[in-house]
């Protein structure tokens, strides 16, 4: 006899490379002509950038590039910058061949050391820790709908998430800023750094609106002084993107990564350098779901063979939450002895870390506060001292098995001196990110009929049954290989589980 089985597509997510990967920096270069000489080395830092990532078979390739800023002394408090590109691939080998990957990379600094070997010459050393996670998202066939033969399915309703849309769109920004009325004309560009904060988005036939601002922050030498004189701004930022079958039932996660950003200064129409030229790539990345109700057959029997199912657990993610929250956090740190006056502050995250807790998760930062300074006797230092703060983000739901790889971007860093002894840091931190529920449950992957071996029948009776609390109306229909709907309908119920004891009316099939 052949049974008219009905199957139900599950996206099932196995993470078959969770690790990291060692990137050497090595670096030996001269300084251009244009710059000063080097009197003493104030800090070096990297900042590494993943332009793409490919997996072939069982083989995943990463390209990008590491970009040190060494800032030095030249003699008094000015600050010096220069940088050096170092470009790298990494490959990784997987267990196994992923189906639809879904790449996650995270680099951290390791450490790094620079020296000047002279007055020109520069050295550098380090290493990278490229954090990796691979998921593959496999598609599984689980039986939900069988006919035929006196087949009976217990059958359980299973919340799950299907992934509509993953998708990245690179697009640049162009802009010339003005320096800002009253500032000097600029010398030279010593720090800059820019952040995206998405506002908003909206999802409009199979397209996504997204708006947002981009935060800039600028620190220059003015042509004629060795002070530093700090810029930011806020510029808009607006994307469409295309996501065919994405609708507003979709949930999305939507963020915005600045990738290499270059300010340079700029003439104006009199010749002075009083405009800053800003060229940035962003890219958009769009993660769309879906959630619905699936239904899975746990168990079978049959009321006229002898059946057996082949049961098989399965693991898949489902979606419980999409996070976005912002948190203003101040941070108080005592000066060095010695300092004069702070030119430059800012704050540089660590590591991050993530516990769930209930219905909420608390993300941990630390951070490195970094500062440049003008010493009483003139001279220009850098001094940094890490710290740690932490927000708490509310989800729809709690439970075990949370799954949640947080980013988190820092906004904005501005400060404040109390005296010359303390400094107080306000930092705004945004984390966002996509939260699952890993979850595990049986289903039934085949079912098995012996027409040889059928089963006797006492049609027409009908049995009482003395059930006890808790007792599950599925089971007690499998032991009297009978319909469970029969005895749903006799009795009136309307769950599985008996909330009480009570006598059952168990009618035979």
């Amino acid at each position: 006899m052949e049974l008219n089985l009905q199957r139900q597509s599950i996206t099932i997510s196995d993470v078959i490379f969770d690790g990291a990967a060692e990137q050497p920096i090595e670096c030996d270069a001269l300084l251009p002509d244009y710059q000063p000489d080097i009197v003493k080395i104030l800090k070096c830092a990297v900042t590494v950038h993943i332009h793409s990532n490919h997996v072939s078979g069982n083989r995943l390739t990463m390209e990008g590039a590491a970009t040190a800023h060494v800032y030095y002394s030249s003699g008094g408090c000015a600050i010096r910058r220069t940088e050096y590109k170092m470009p790298f691939t990494k490959n990784i080998d997987l267990r196994e061949a992923p189906e639809s990957p879904v790449v996650r990379i995270s680099p951290k600094l390791d450490y790094v050391n620079c020296r000047a070997v002279n007055q020109r010459r520069i050295d550098i050393r380090g290493a990278l820790t490229l954090g990796v996670k691979v998921t593959s998202c496999r598609q599984e066939n689980v039986i939900s709908e069988a006919g035929g033969g006196g087949i009976r399915l217990k059958r359980d309703m299973l919340g799950v998430t299907e992934v509509q849309k993953r998708t990245e769109v690179p697009f640049p920004i162009h802009e010339e800023l003005e320096c800002g009325y009253g500032k000097p004309p600029i010398g030279s560009i010593i720090r800059s750094e820019a952040n995206v904060n998405l506002i908003d988005h909206k999802v409009v036939a199979g397209k996504i609106v997204l708006k947002g601002e981009l935060m800039l922050h600028v620190s220059y030498h003015p042509a004629e002084s060795d002070e530093l004189e700090v810029m930011r701004y806020n510029l808009p930022v607006s994307q469409i993107i295309d996501c065919d079958g994405v609708t507003e039932e979709s949930r999305c996660h939507v963020r915005v990564d600045v990738g290499e950003c270059d300010v340079s200064p700029v003439a104006d129409e009199s010749g002075e350098y009083r405009n800053f030229r800003l060229e940035a790539a962003l890219k958009a990345s769009v993660t769309a779901h879906i959630n619905k109700e699936v239904p899975v057959a746990s168990d079978c029997y049959s009321t006229e063979f002898e059946c057996s199912g082949t049961v098989r657990p399965v693991v898949f993610q489902r979606l419980v939450d999409i996070v976005k929250d912002t948190a203003l956090h101040k941070v108080s740190l005592e000066l060095p002895e010695g300092v004069e006056s702070v030119m430059d502050a800012w704050c540089q995250p660590i590591s991050n870390s993530m516990a769930a807790d209930g219905a909420s998760v608390e993300i941990g930062h630390e951070l490195m506060i970094c500062i440049f300074a003008k010493m009483g006797d003139g001279e220009g230092m850098y001094f940094e001292q890490p710290a740690a703060v932490s927000q708490r983000a509310a989800l729809a739901e709690g439970g075990e098995g949370i799954i949640f790889d947080p980013d988190c971007d820092i906004l904005s860093a501005d400060y404040s001196l109390q005296g010359k002894e303390r400094i107080d840091m306000r930092v705004e931190i945004a984390v966002s990110g996509s939260v699952y529920r890993q979850v595990r449950h049986n289903a039934i992957s085949e079912i098995q009929l012996d027409e040889s071996a059928k089963k006797s029948k006492e049609n027409n009776r009908l049995y009482l049954y003395y059930a006890n609390e808790g007792e599950s109306v599925w089971d007690i229909a499998k032991h009297y290989n009978t319909s469970p709907d029969l005895v749903w309908e006799e009795n009136a119920l309307e769950h599985d589980r008996l909330p009480d004891k009570r006598m059952l009316m168990i009618p035979i099939v």
